[in-house]
């Protein structure tokens, strides 16, 4: 069945009403009246071949693919031929499709109006568009965003390696400080497999380099089951049990395979720095990122996941050797599913705790199950050689939020003696659209003494065995955290978040809250932001900073000037103004420049930069002060070897598509600020959207023009960490505008045919002789036709185009595009010889503009 082909006529209704229309000769130029212009006679002509459409589905642009154009027998009427696969593709309930024509009708291209009532195809040669219309009863029933596994593209065999150096070099009263952080992120498809691994090294002076490997795994889709198959060293996903880090096997649900309507988190990073500071992220001791930020308020939002709990503990060096440290709660929300969804992970193997010395076996497996629009029910067995763990939780909907209630049983097995306890989670989050409010509440008590989850249990048996006292690990009794968004409108923004935790087995809570206002006034914004914590019976620690910004420029463009006013822990205040802002085309280039005054009134100064290049991300920064000086350099991107060669690329991203398009180096990517093909014709563009159509479109801006581009935009829906390869079809050659006059001075016929020394057509003439062709550059002759007769048609000689290229720039020194090693259009007058005499030609000065 793969190998039939249903078709279906293409007619238009201008076309079907110009069945009998007849031309009028008297309308056209007194040399082409003896033309022959039946084809035109039922519309725009479709020649038989083979097109590169867009296919529109019910007024919806689906996908680009390949069609084939048939003629029927009596030459009128061109047929489109719809295989099977783009049915499917379509997503066509292809049972529903009539039976095929049979015997001697077989071989003929059916209406797909026959096999499908009420549907039509039609193909605009013009727009390269195929309109496809199909009654939704036979339509297979899918979900609003569907994207068929059989459009799914797993690419081609490639590895990649992206990088994040950050080196920096304080120089203090007390002595100098130098650290290097390279952070690698690298991997290799083959087939349906792709190895990962990301880790980092980080280097000081005393401490010498080390080197700390973060996950090294290889992983496949097991489509069937819409989900991953992960060998290796991992982190589980976090979504009903704490995330923990694992050697071993996990087969787990993707819910990107699912479309976006059936779709069921790493959090935001907030802060406050006084100089060029070092922001170091961790989770369970293991470094996720670090970097440099200016002075004043940072913002990071783009970790990649790791799961969906685990907090994350922030460092923030200072340039002048302090630092300041606190926690990002890290917790997962509501577990409510639409009905009918499941997700699953069963994972096998050993720990990798990174705070004992012995690892300890892991069999964990979670289930979800939507029960209908109100509930969904989960559970969870976590077992290891002396701990065993059993959750269960039920998710609802009220009218008042959505709220998720579980209960845990654990039991340990210590040297001294057996520990079992219960834990109580609640959960809840409410979105209220309507006054621009956003709930996040979490709490977590563990009710009884003897409760241990995973990671706790598996460190006091560590502890047990080296002869530790236990009881000096803190035993979390209860937990307690919010995070609420309100939209005030006319009247600003404002956020609050916090968390406080308290133990078993020591005194004191844990205190951290933030709050924040904002709002814009004209061209003025403004905010005002505090931080408090505590860590068990430690001072309270109160941050607080006002900030202040206003574009420079008209229209919000141009330079931006902040000023910031704040007041630390120690209550001195201190003042910062701050210009930054991007210069370059596509603002490849960053800049800023901080003048500060701290407490006790001393001064301080910083310069930041940053240069987004075709191949890599570069940033620098230096700093001075009371007592210091600082300086730092950061470099990041990506090398992508493919089947075309090696290419690089400032961006990172897990799921890339490269793009080749021959000859047409400098073409823009659009939606990529400063990101242009190269020599090679080849660009990376991240950040693709796994198991979706992404459209990826070239801008021909910037490119020679010697080329053209058959197509701009293609439209491909990659696995996850696939790397798809799209070819884009370039014509290389001089684009020429000939004057063309015949032996006797006559302009050539209107409507005469072109064809090149390969025998295909490259143009038609137009009024007065004038045409227009692209060919190559050792191309010497064409021949031109208007008739059947060898009195109509001439053998066109042109000259040697690059000396005429070259000719022609040098006479139009002043044109941009000769500035830019770009003839453009050469224009030449020709004569077209009907006795084979190959006339010169000379070039002309093309029109200045």
């Amino acid at each position: 069945m793969r190998g039939l082909a249903f078709c279906s006529v293409a007619l238009t209704a201008s076309a079907a009403n110009a069945e009998n229309v007849q031309f009028n000769s008297a309308f056209l130029p007194e040399d082409s009246r003896h033309l022959d212009l039946s084809a035109y006679q039922s519309g725009n002509p479709v020649l038989p071949g083979r097109y590169r459409a867009d296919v529109m589905l019910n007024g919806q642009l689906t996908t680009r693919q390949d069609v084939r154009i048939d003629a029927n027998s009596d030459g009128s009427n061109p047929v489109v031929c719809v295989t099977r696969e783009l049915l499917e593709l379509l997503g066509v309930d292809v049972g529903r499709v009539s039976t095929l024509p049979k015997g001697e009708q077989a071989g003929r291209c059916a209406s797909l109006g026959t096999l499908i009532e009420s549907a039509s195809a039609t193909f605009t040669p013009e727009s390269q568009l195929l309109e496809i219309s199909i009654p939704q009863a036979a339509m297979r029933r899918n979900a609003r965003g569907h994207v068929g596994p059989e459009l799914w593209n797993r690419g081609v065999t490639a590895g990649m390696l992206s990088y994040n150096l950050n080196t920096s070099h304080n120089t203090t009263r007390s002595g100098n400080f130098s650290s290097a952080y390279l952070g690698l992120d690298g991997g290799f498809n083959l087939g349906g497999w792709r190895l990962r691994h990301s880790g980092a090294m980080s280097w000081q002076p005393r401490a010498g380099s080390q080197y700390h490997a973060l996950n090294t795994y290889v992983q496949r889709d097991v489509t069937s089951l819409k989900s991953q198959l992960t060998l290796g060293q991992a982190n589980t996903s976090g979504e009903i049990f704490d995330t923990l880090a694992y050697n071993g096997a996990q087969l787990a649900s993707d819910d990107r395979m699912l479309p976006d309507s059936m779709r069921g988190y790493a959090p935001v990073i907030r802060g406050i720095a006084r100089t060029n500071a070092r922001v170091t992220i961790r989770q369970s001791g293991n470094v996720l990122l670090e970097t440099t930020v200016a002075p004043g308020a940072f913002v990071i939002n783009d970790l990649y996941p790791t799961g969906y709990g685990g907090d994350l503990n922030v460092t923030v060096s200072e340039a002048d050797g302090s630092q300041q440290i606190f926690v990002v709660p890290y917790a997962s929300v509501s577990q409510l599913l639409r009905p009918g969804t499941m997700r699953f992970s069963l994972t096998g193997g050993q720990t990798r705790n990174n705070f004992v010395d012995k690892q300890s076996s892991l069999l964990q497996g979670t289930f979800q199950y939507g029960l209908n629009n109100n509930f969904t029910a989960y559970g969870g067995v976590q077992a290891s050689d002396a701990y065993r763990s059993f959750l269960a939780g039920l998710a609802f909907g009220t009218p008042i939020g959505a709220v998720a209630l579980d209960l845990t049983h654990a039991q340990t097995e210590l040297l001294a003696g057996p520990s079992k306890g219960q834990s109580m989670r609640v959960s809840y989050s409410k979105n209220i659209l309507s006054t621009g409010s956003n709930f996040a509440l979490a709490a977590c008590r563990y009710s009884t003494k003897g409760f241990l989850d995973f990671s706790n249990a598996m460190q006091q048996l560590d502890a047990a065995k080296r002869g530790y006292d236990v009881n000096q690990l803190s035993r979390p009794r209860s937990r307690l955290s919010l995070s609420v968004d309100q939209s005030l409108g006319t009247w600003g923004q404002i956020a609050i978040s916090g968390y406080t935790q308290d133990y078993w087995n020591r005194s004191g809570t844990d205190v951290q809250y933030q709050a924040s206002y904002s709002k814009q006034v004209g061209r003025l914004s403004f905010g005002i932001s505090a931080n408090r914590s505590r860590s068990g019976h430690g001072d309270m620690m109160n941050r607080v900073l006002l900030t202040m910004s206003i574009p420079l420029g008209a229209l919000g463009e141009g330079p931006q000037l902040t000023a910031q006013a704040g007041r630390d822990p120690y209550g001195k205040t201190n003042q910062q103004a701050t210009l930054s802002g991007t210069a370059g085309e596509d603002r490849q280039y960053g800049y800023g420049a901080t003048f500060g005054r701290d407490g006790a009134g001393k001064l301080s100064t910083a310069l930041n930069g940053q240069y987004t290049g075709p191949s890599a991300m570069l940033i620098g920064s230096l700093g001075r002060g009371d007592g210091y000086r600082s300086a730092s350099f950061g470099m990041s991107g990506t090398v992508v070897a493919h089947p075309g060669g090696v290419t690089l690329t400032p961006y990172r991203g897990e799921t890339i598509a490269v793009i080749k398009a021959q000859g047409a180096q400098g073409a823009k990517v659009v939606g990529y600020p400063g990101l242009r093909l190269d020599a090679s014709g080849h660009a990376v563009v991240p950040y693709l959207r796994p198991y979706e159509l992404n459209e990826v479109a070239i801008d021909p801006v910037g490119t020679s023009m010697n080329v053209e581009l058959g197509e701009t935009s293609q439209q491909v829906a990659p696995r996850a960490g696939a790397v798809v390869y799209l070819k884009y079809g370039t014509r290389s050659g001089r684009a020429l505008l000939l004057n063309v006059r015949l032996d006797d001075g006559s302009p050539l016929p209107f409507g005469a045919n072109v064809v090149g020394e390969d025998g295909n057509t490259v143009g038609v003439a137009g009024q007065g002789g004038q045409l227009y062709v692209r060919v190559k550059e050792d191309t010497r002759q064409l021949v031109v036709s208007w008739g059947n007769q060898a009195r109509q048609r001439c053998t066109l000689a042109l000259p040697a185009l690059a000396q005429q290229a070259e000719h022609s720039a040098q006479n139009n020194h002043n044109d941009q595009n000769a500035r830019n090693g770009q003839s453009g259009l050469l224009k030449l007058d020709s004569t077209c010889s009907a006795s084979q005499r190959f006339a010169n030609a000379t070039a002309v000065t093309p029109d200045k503009k």
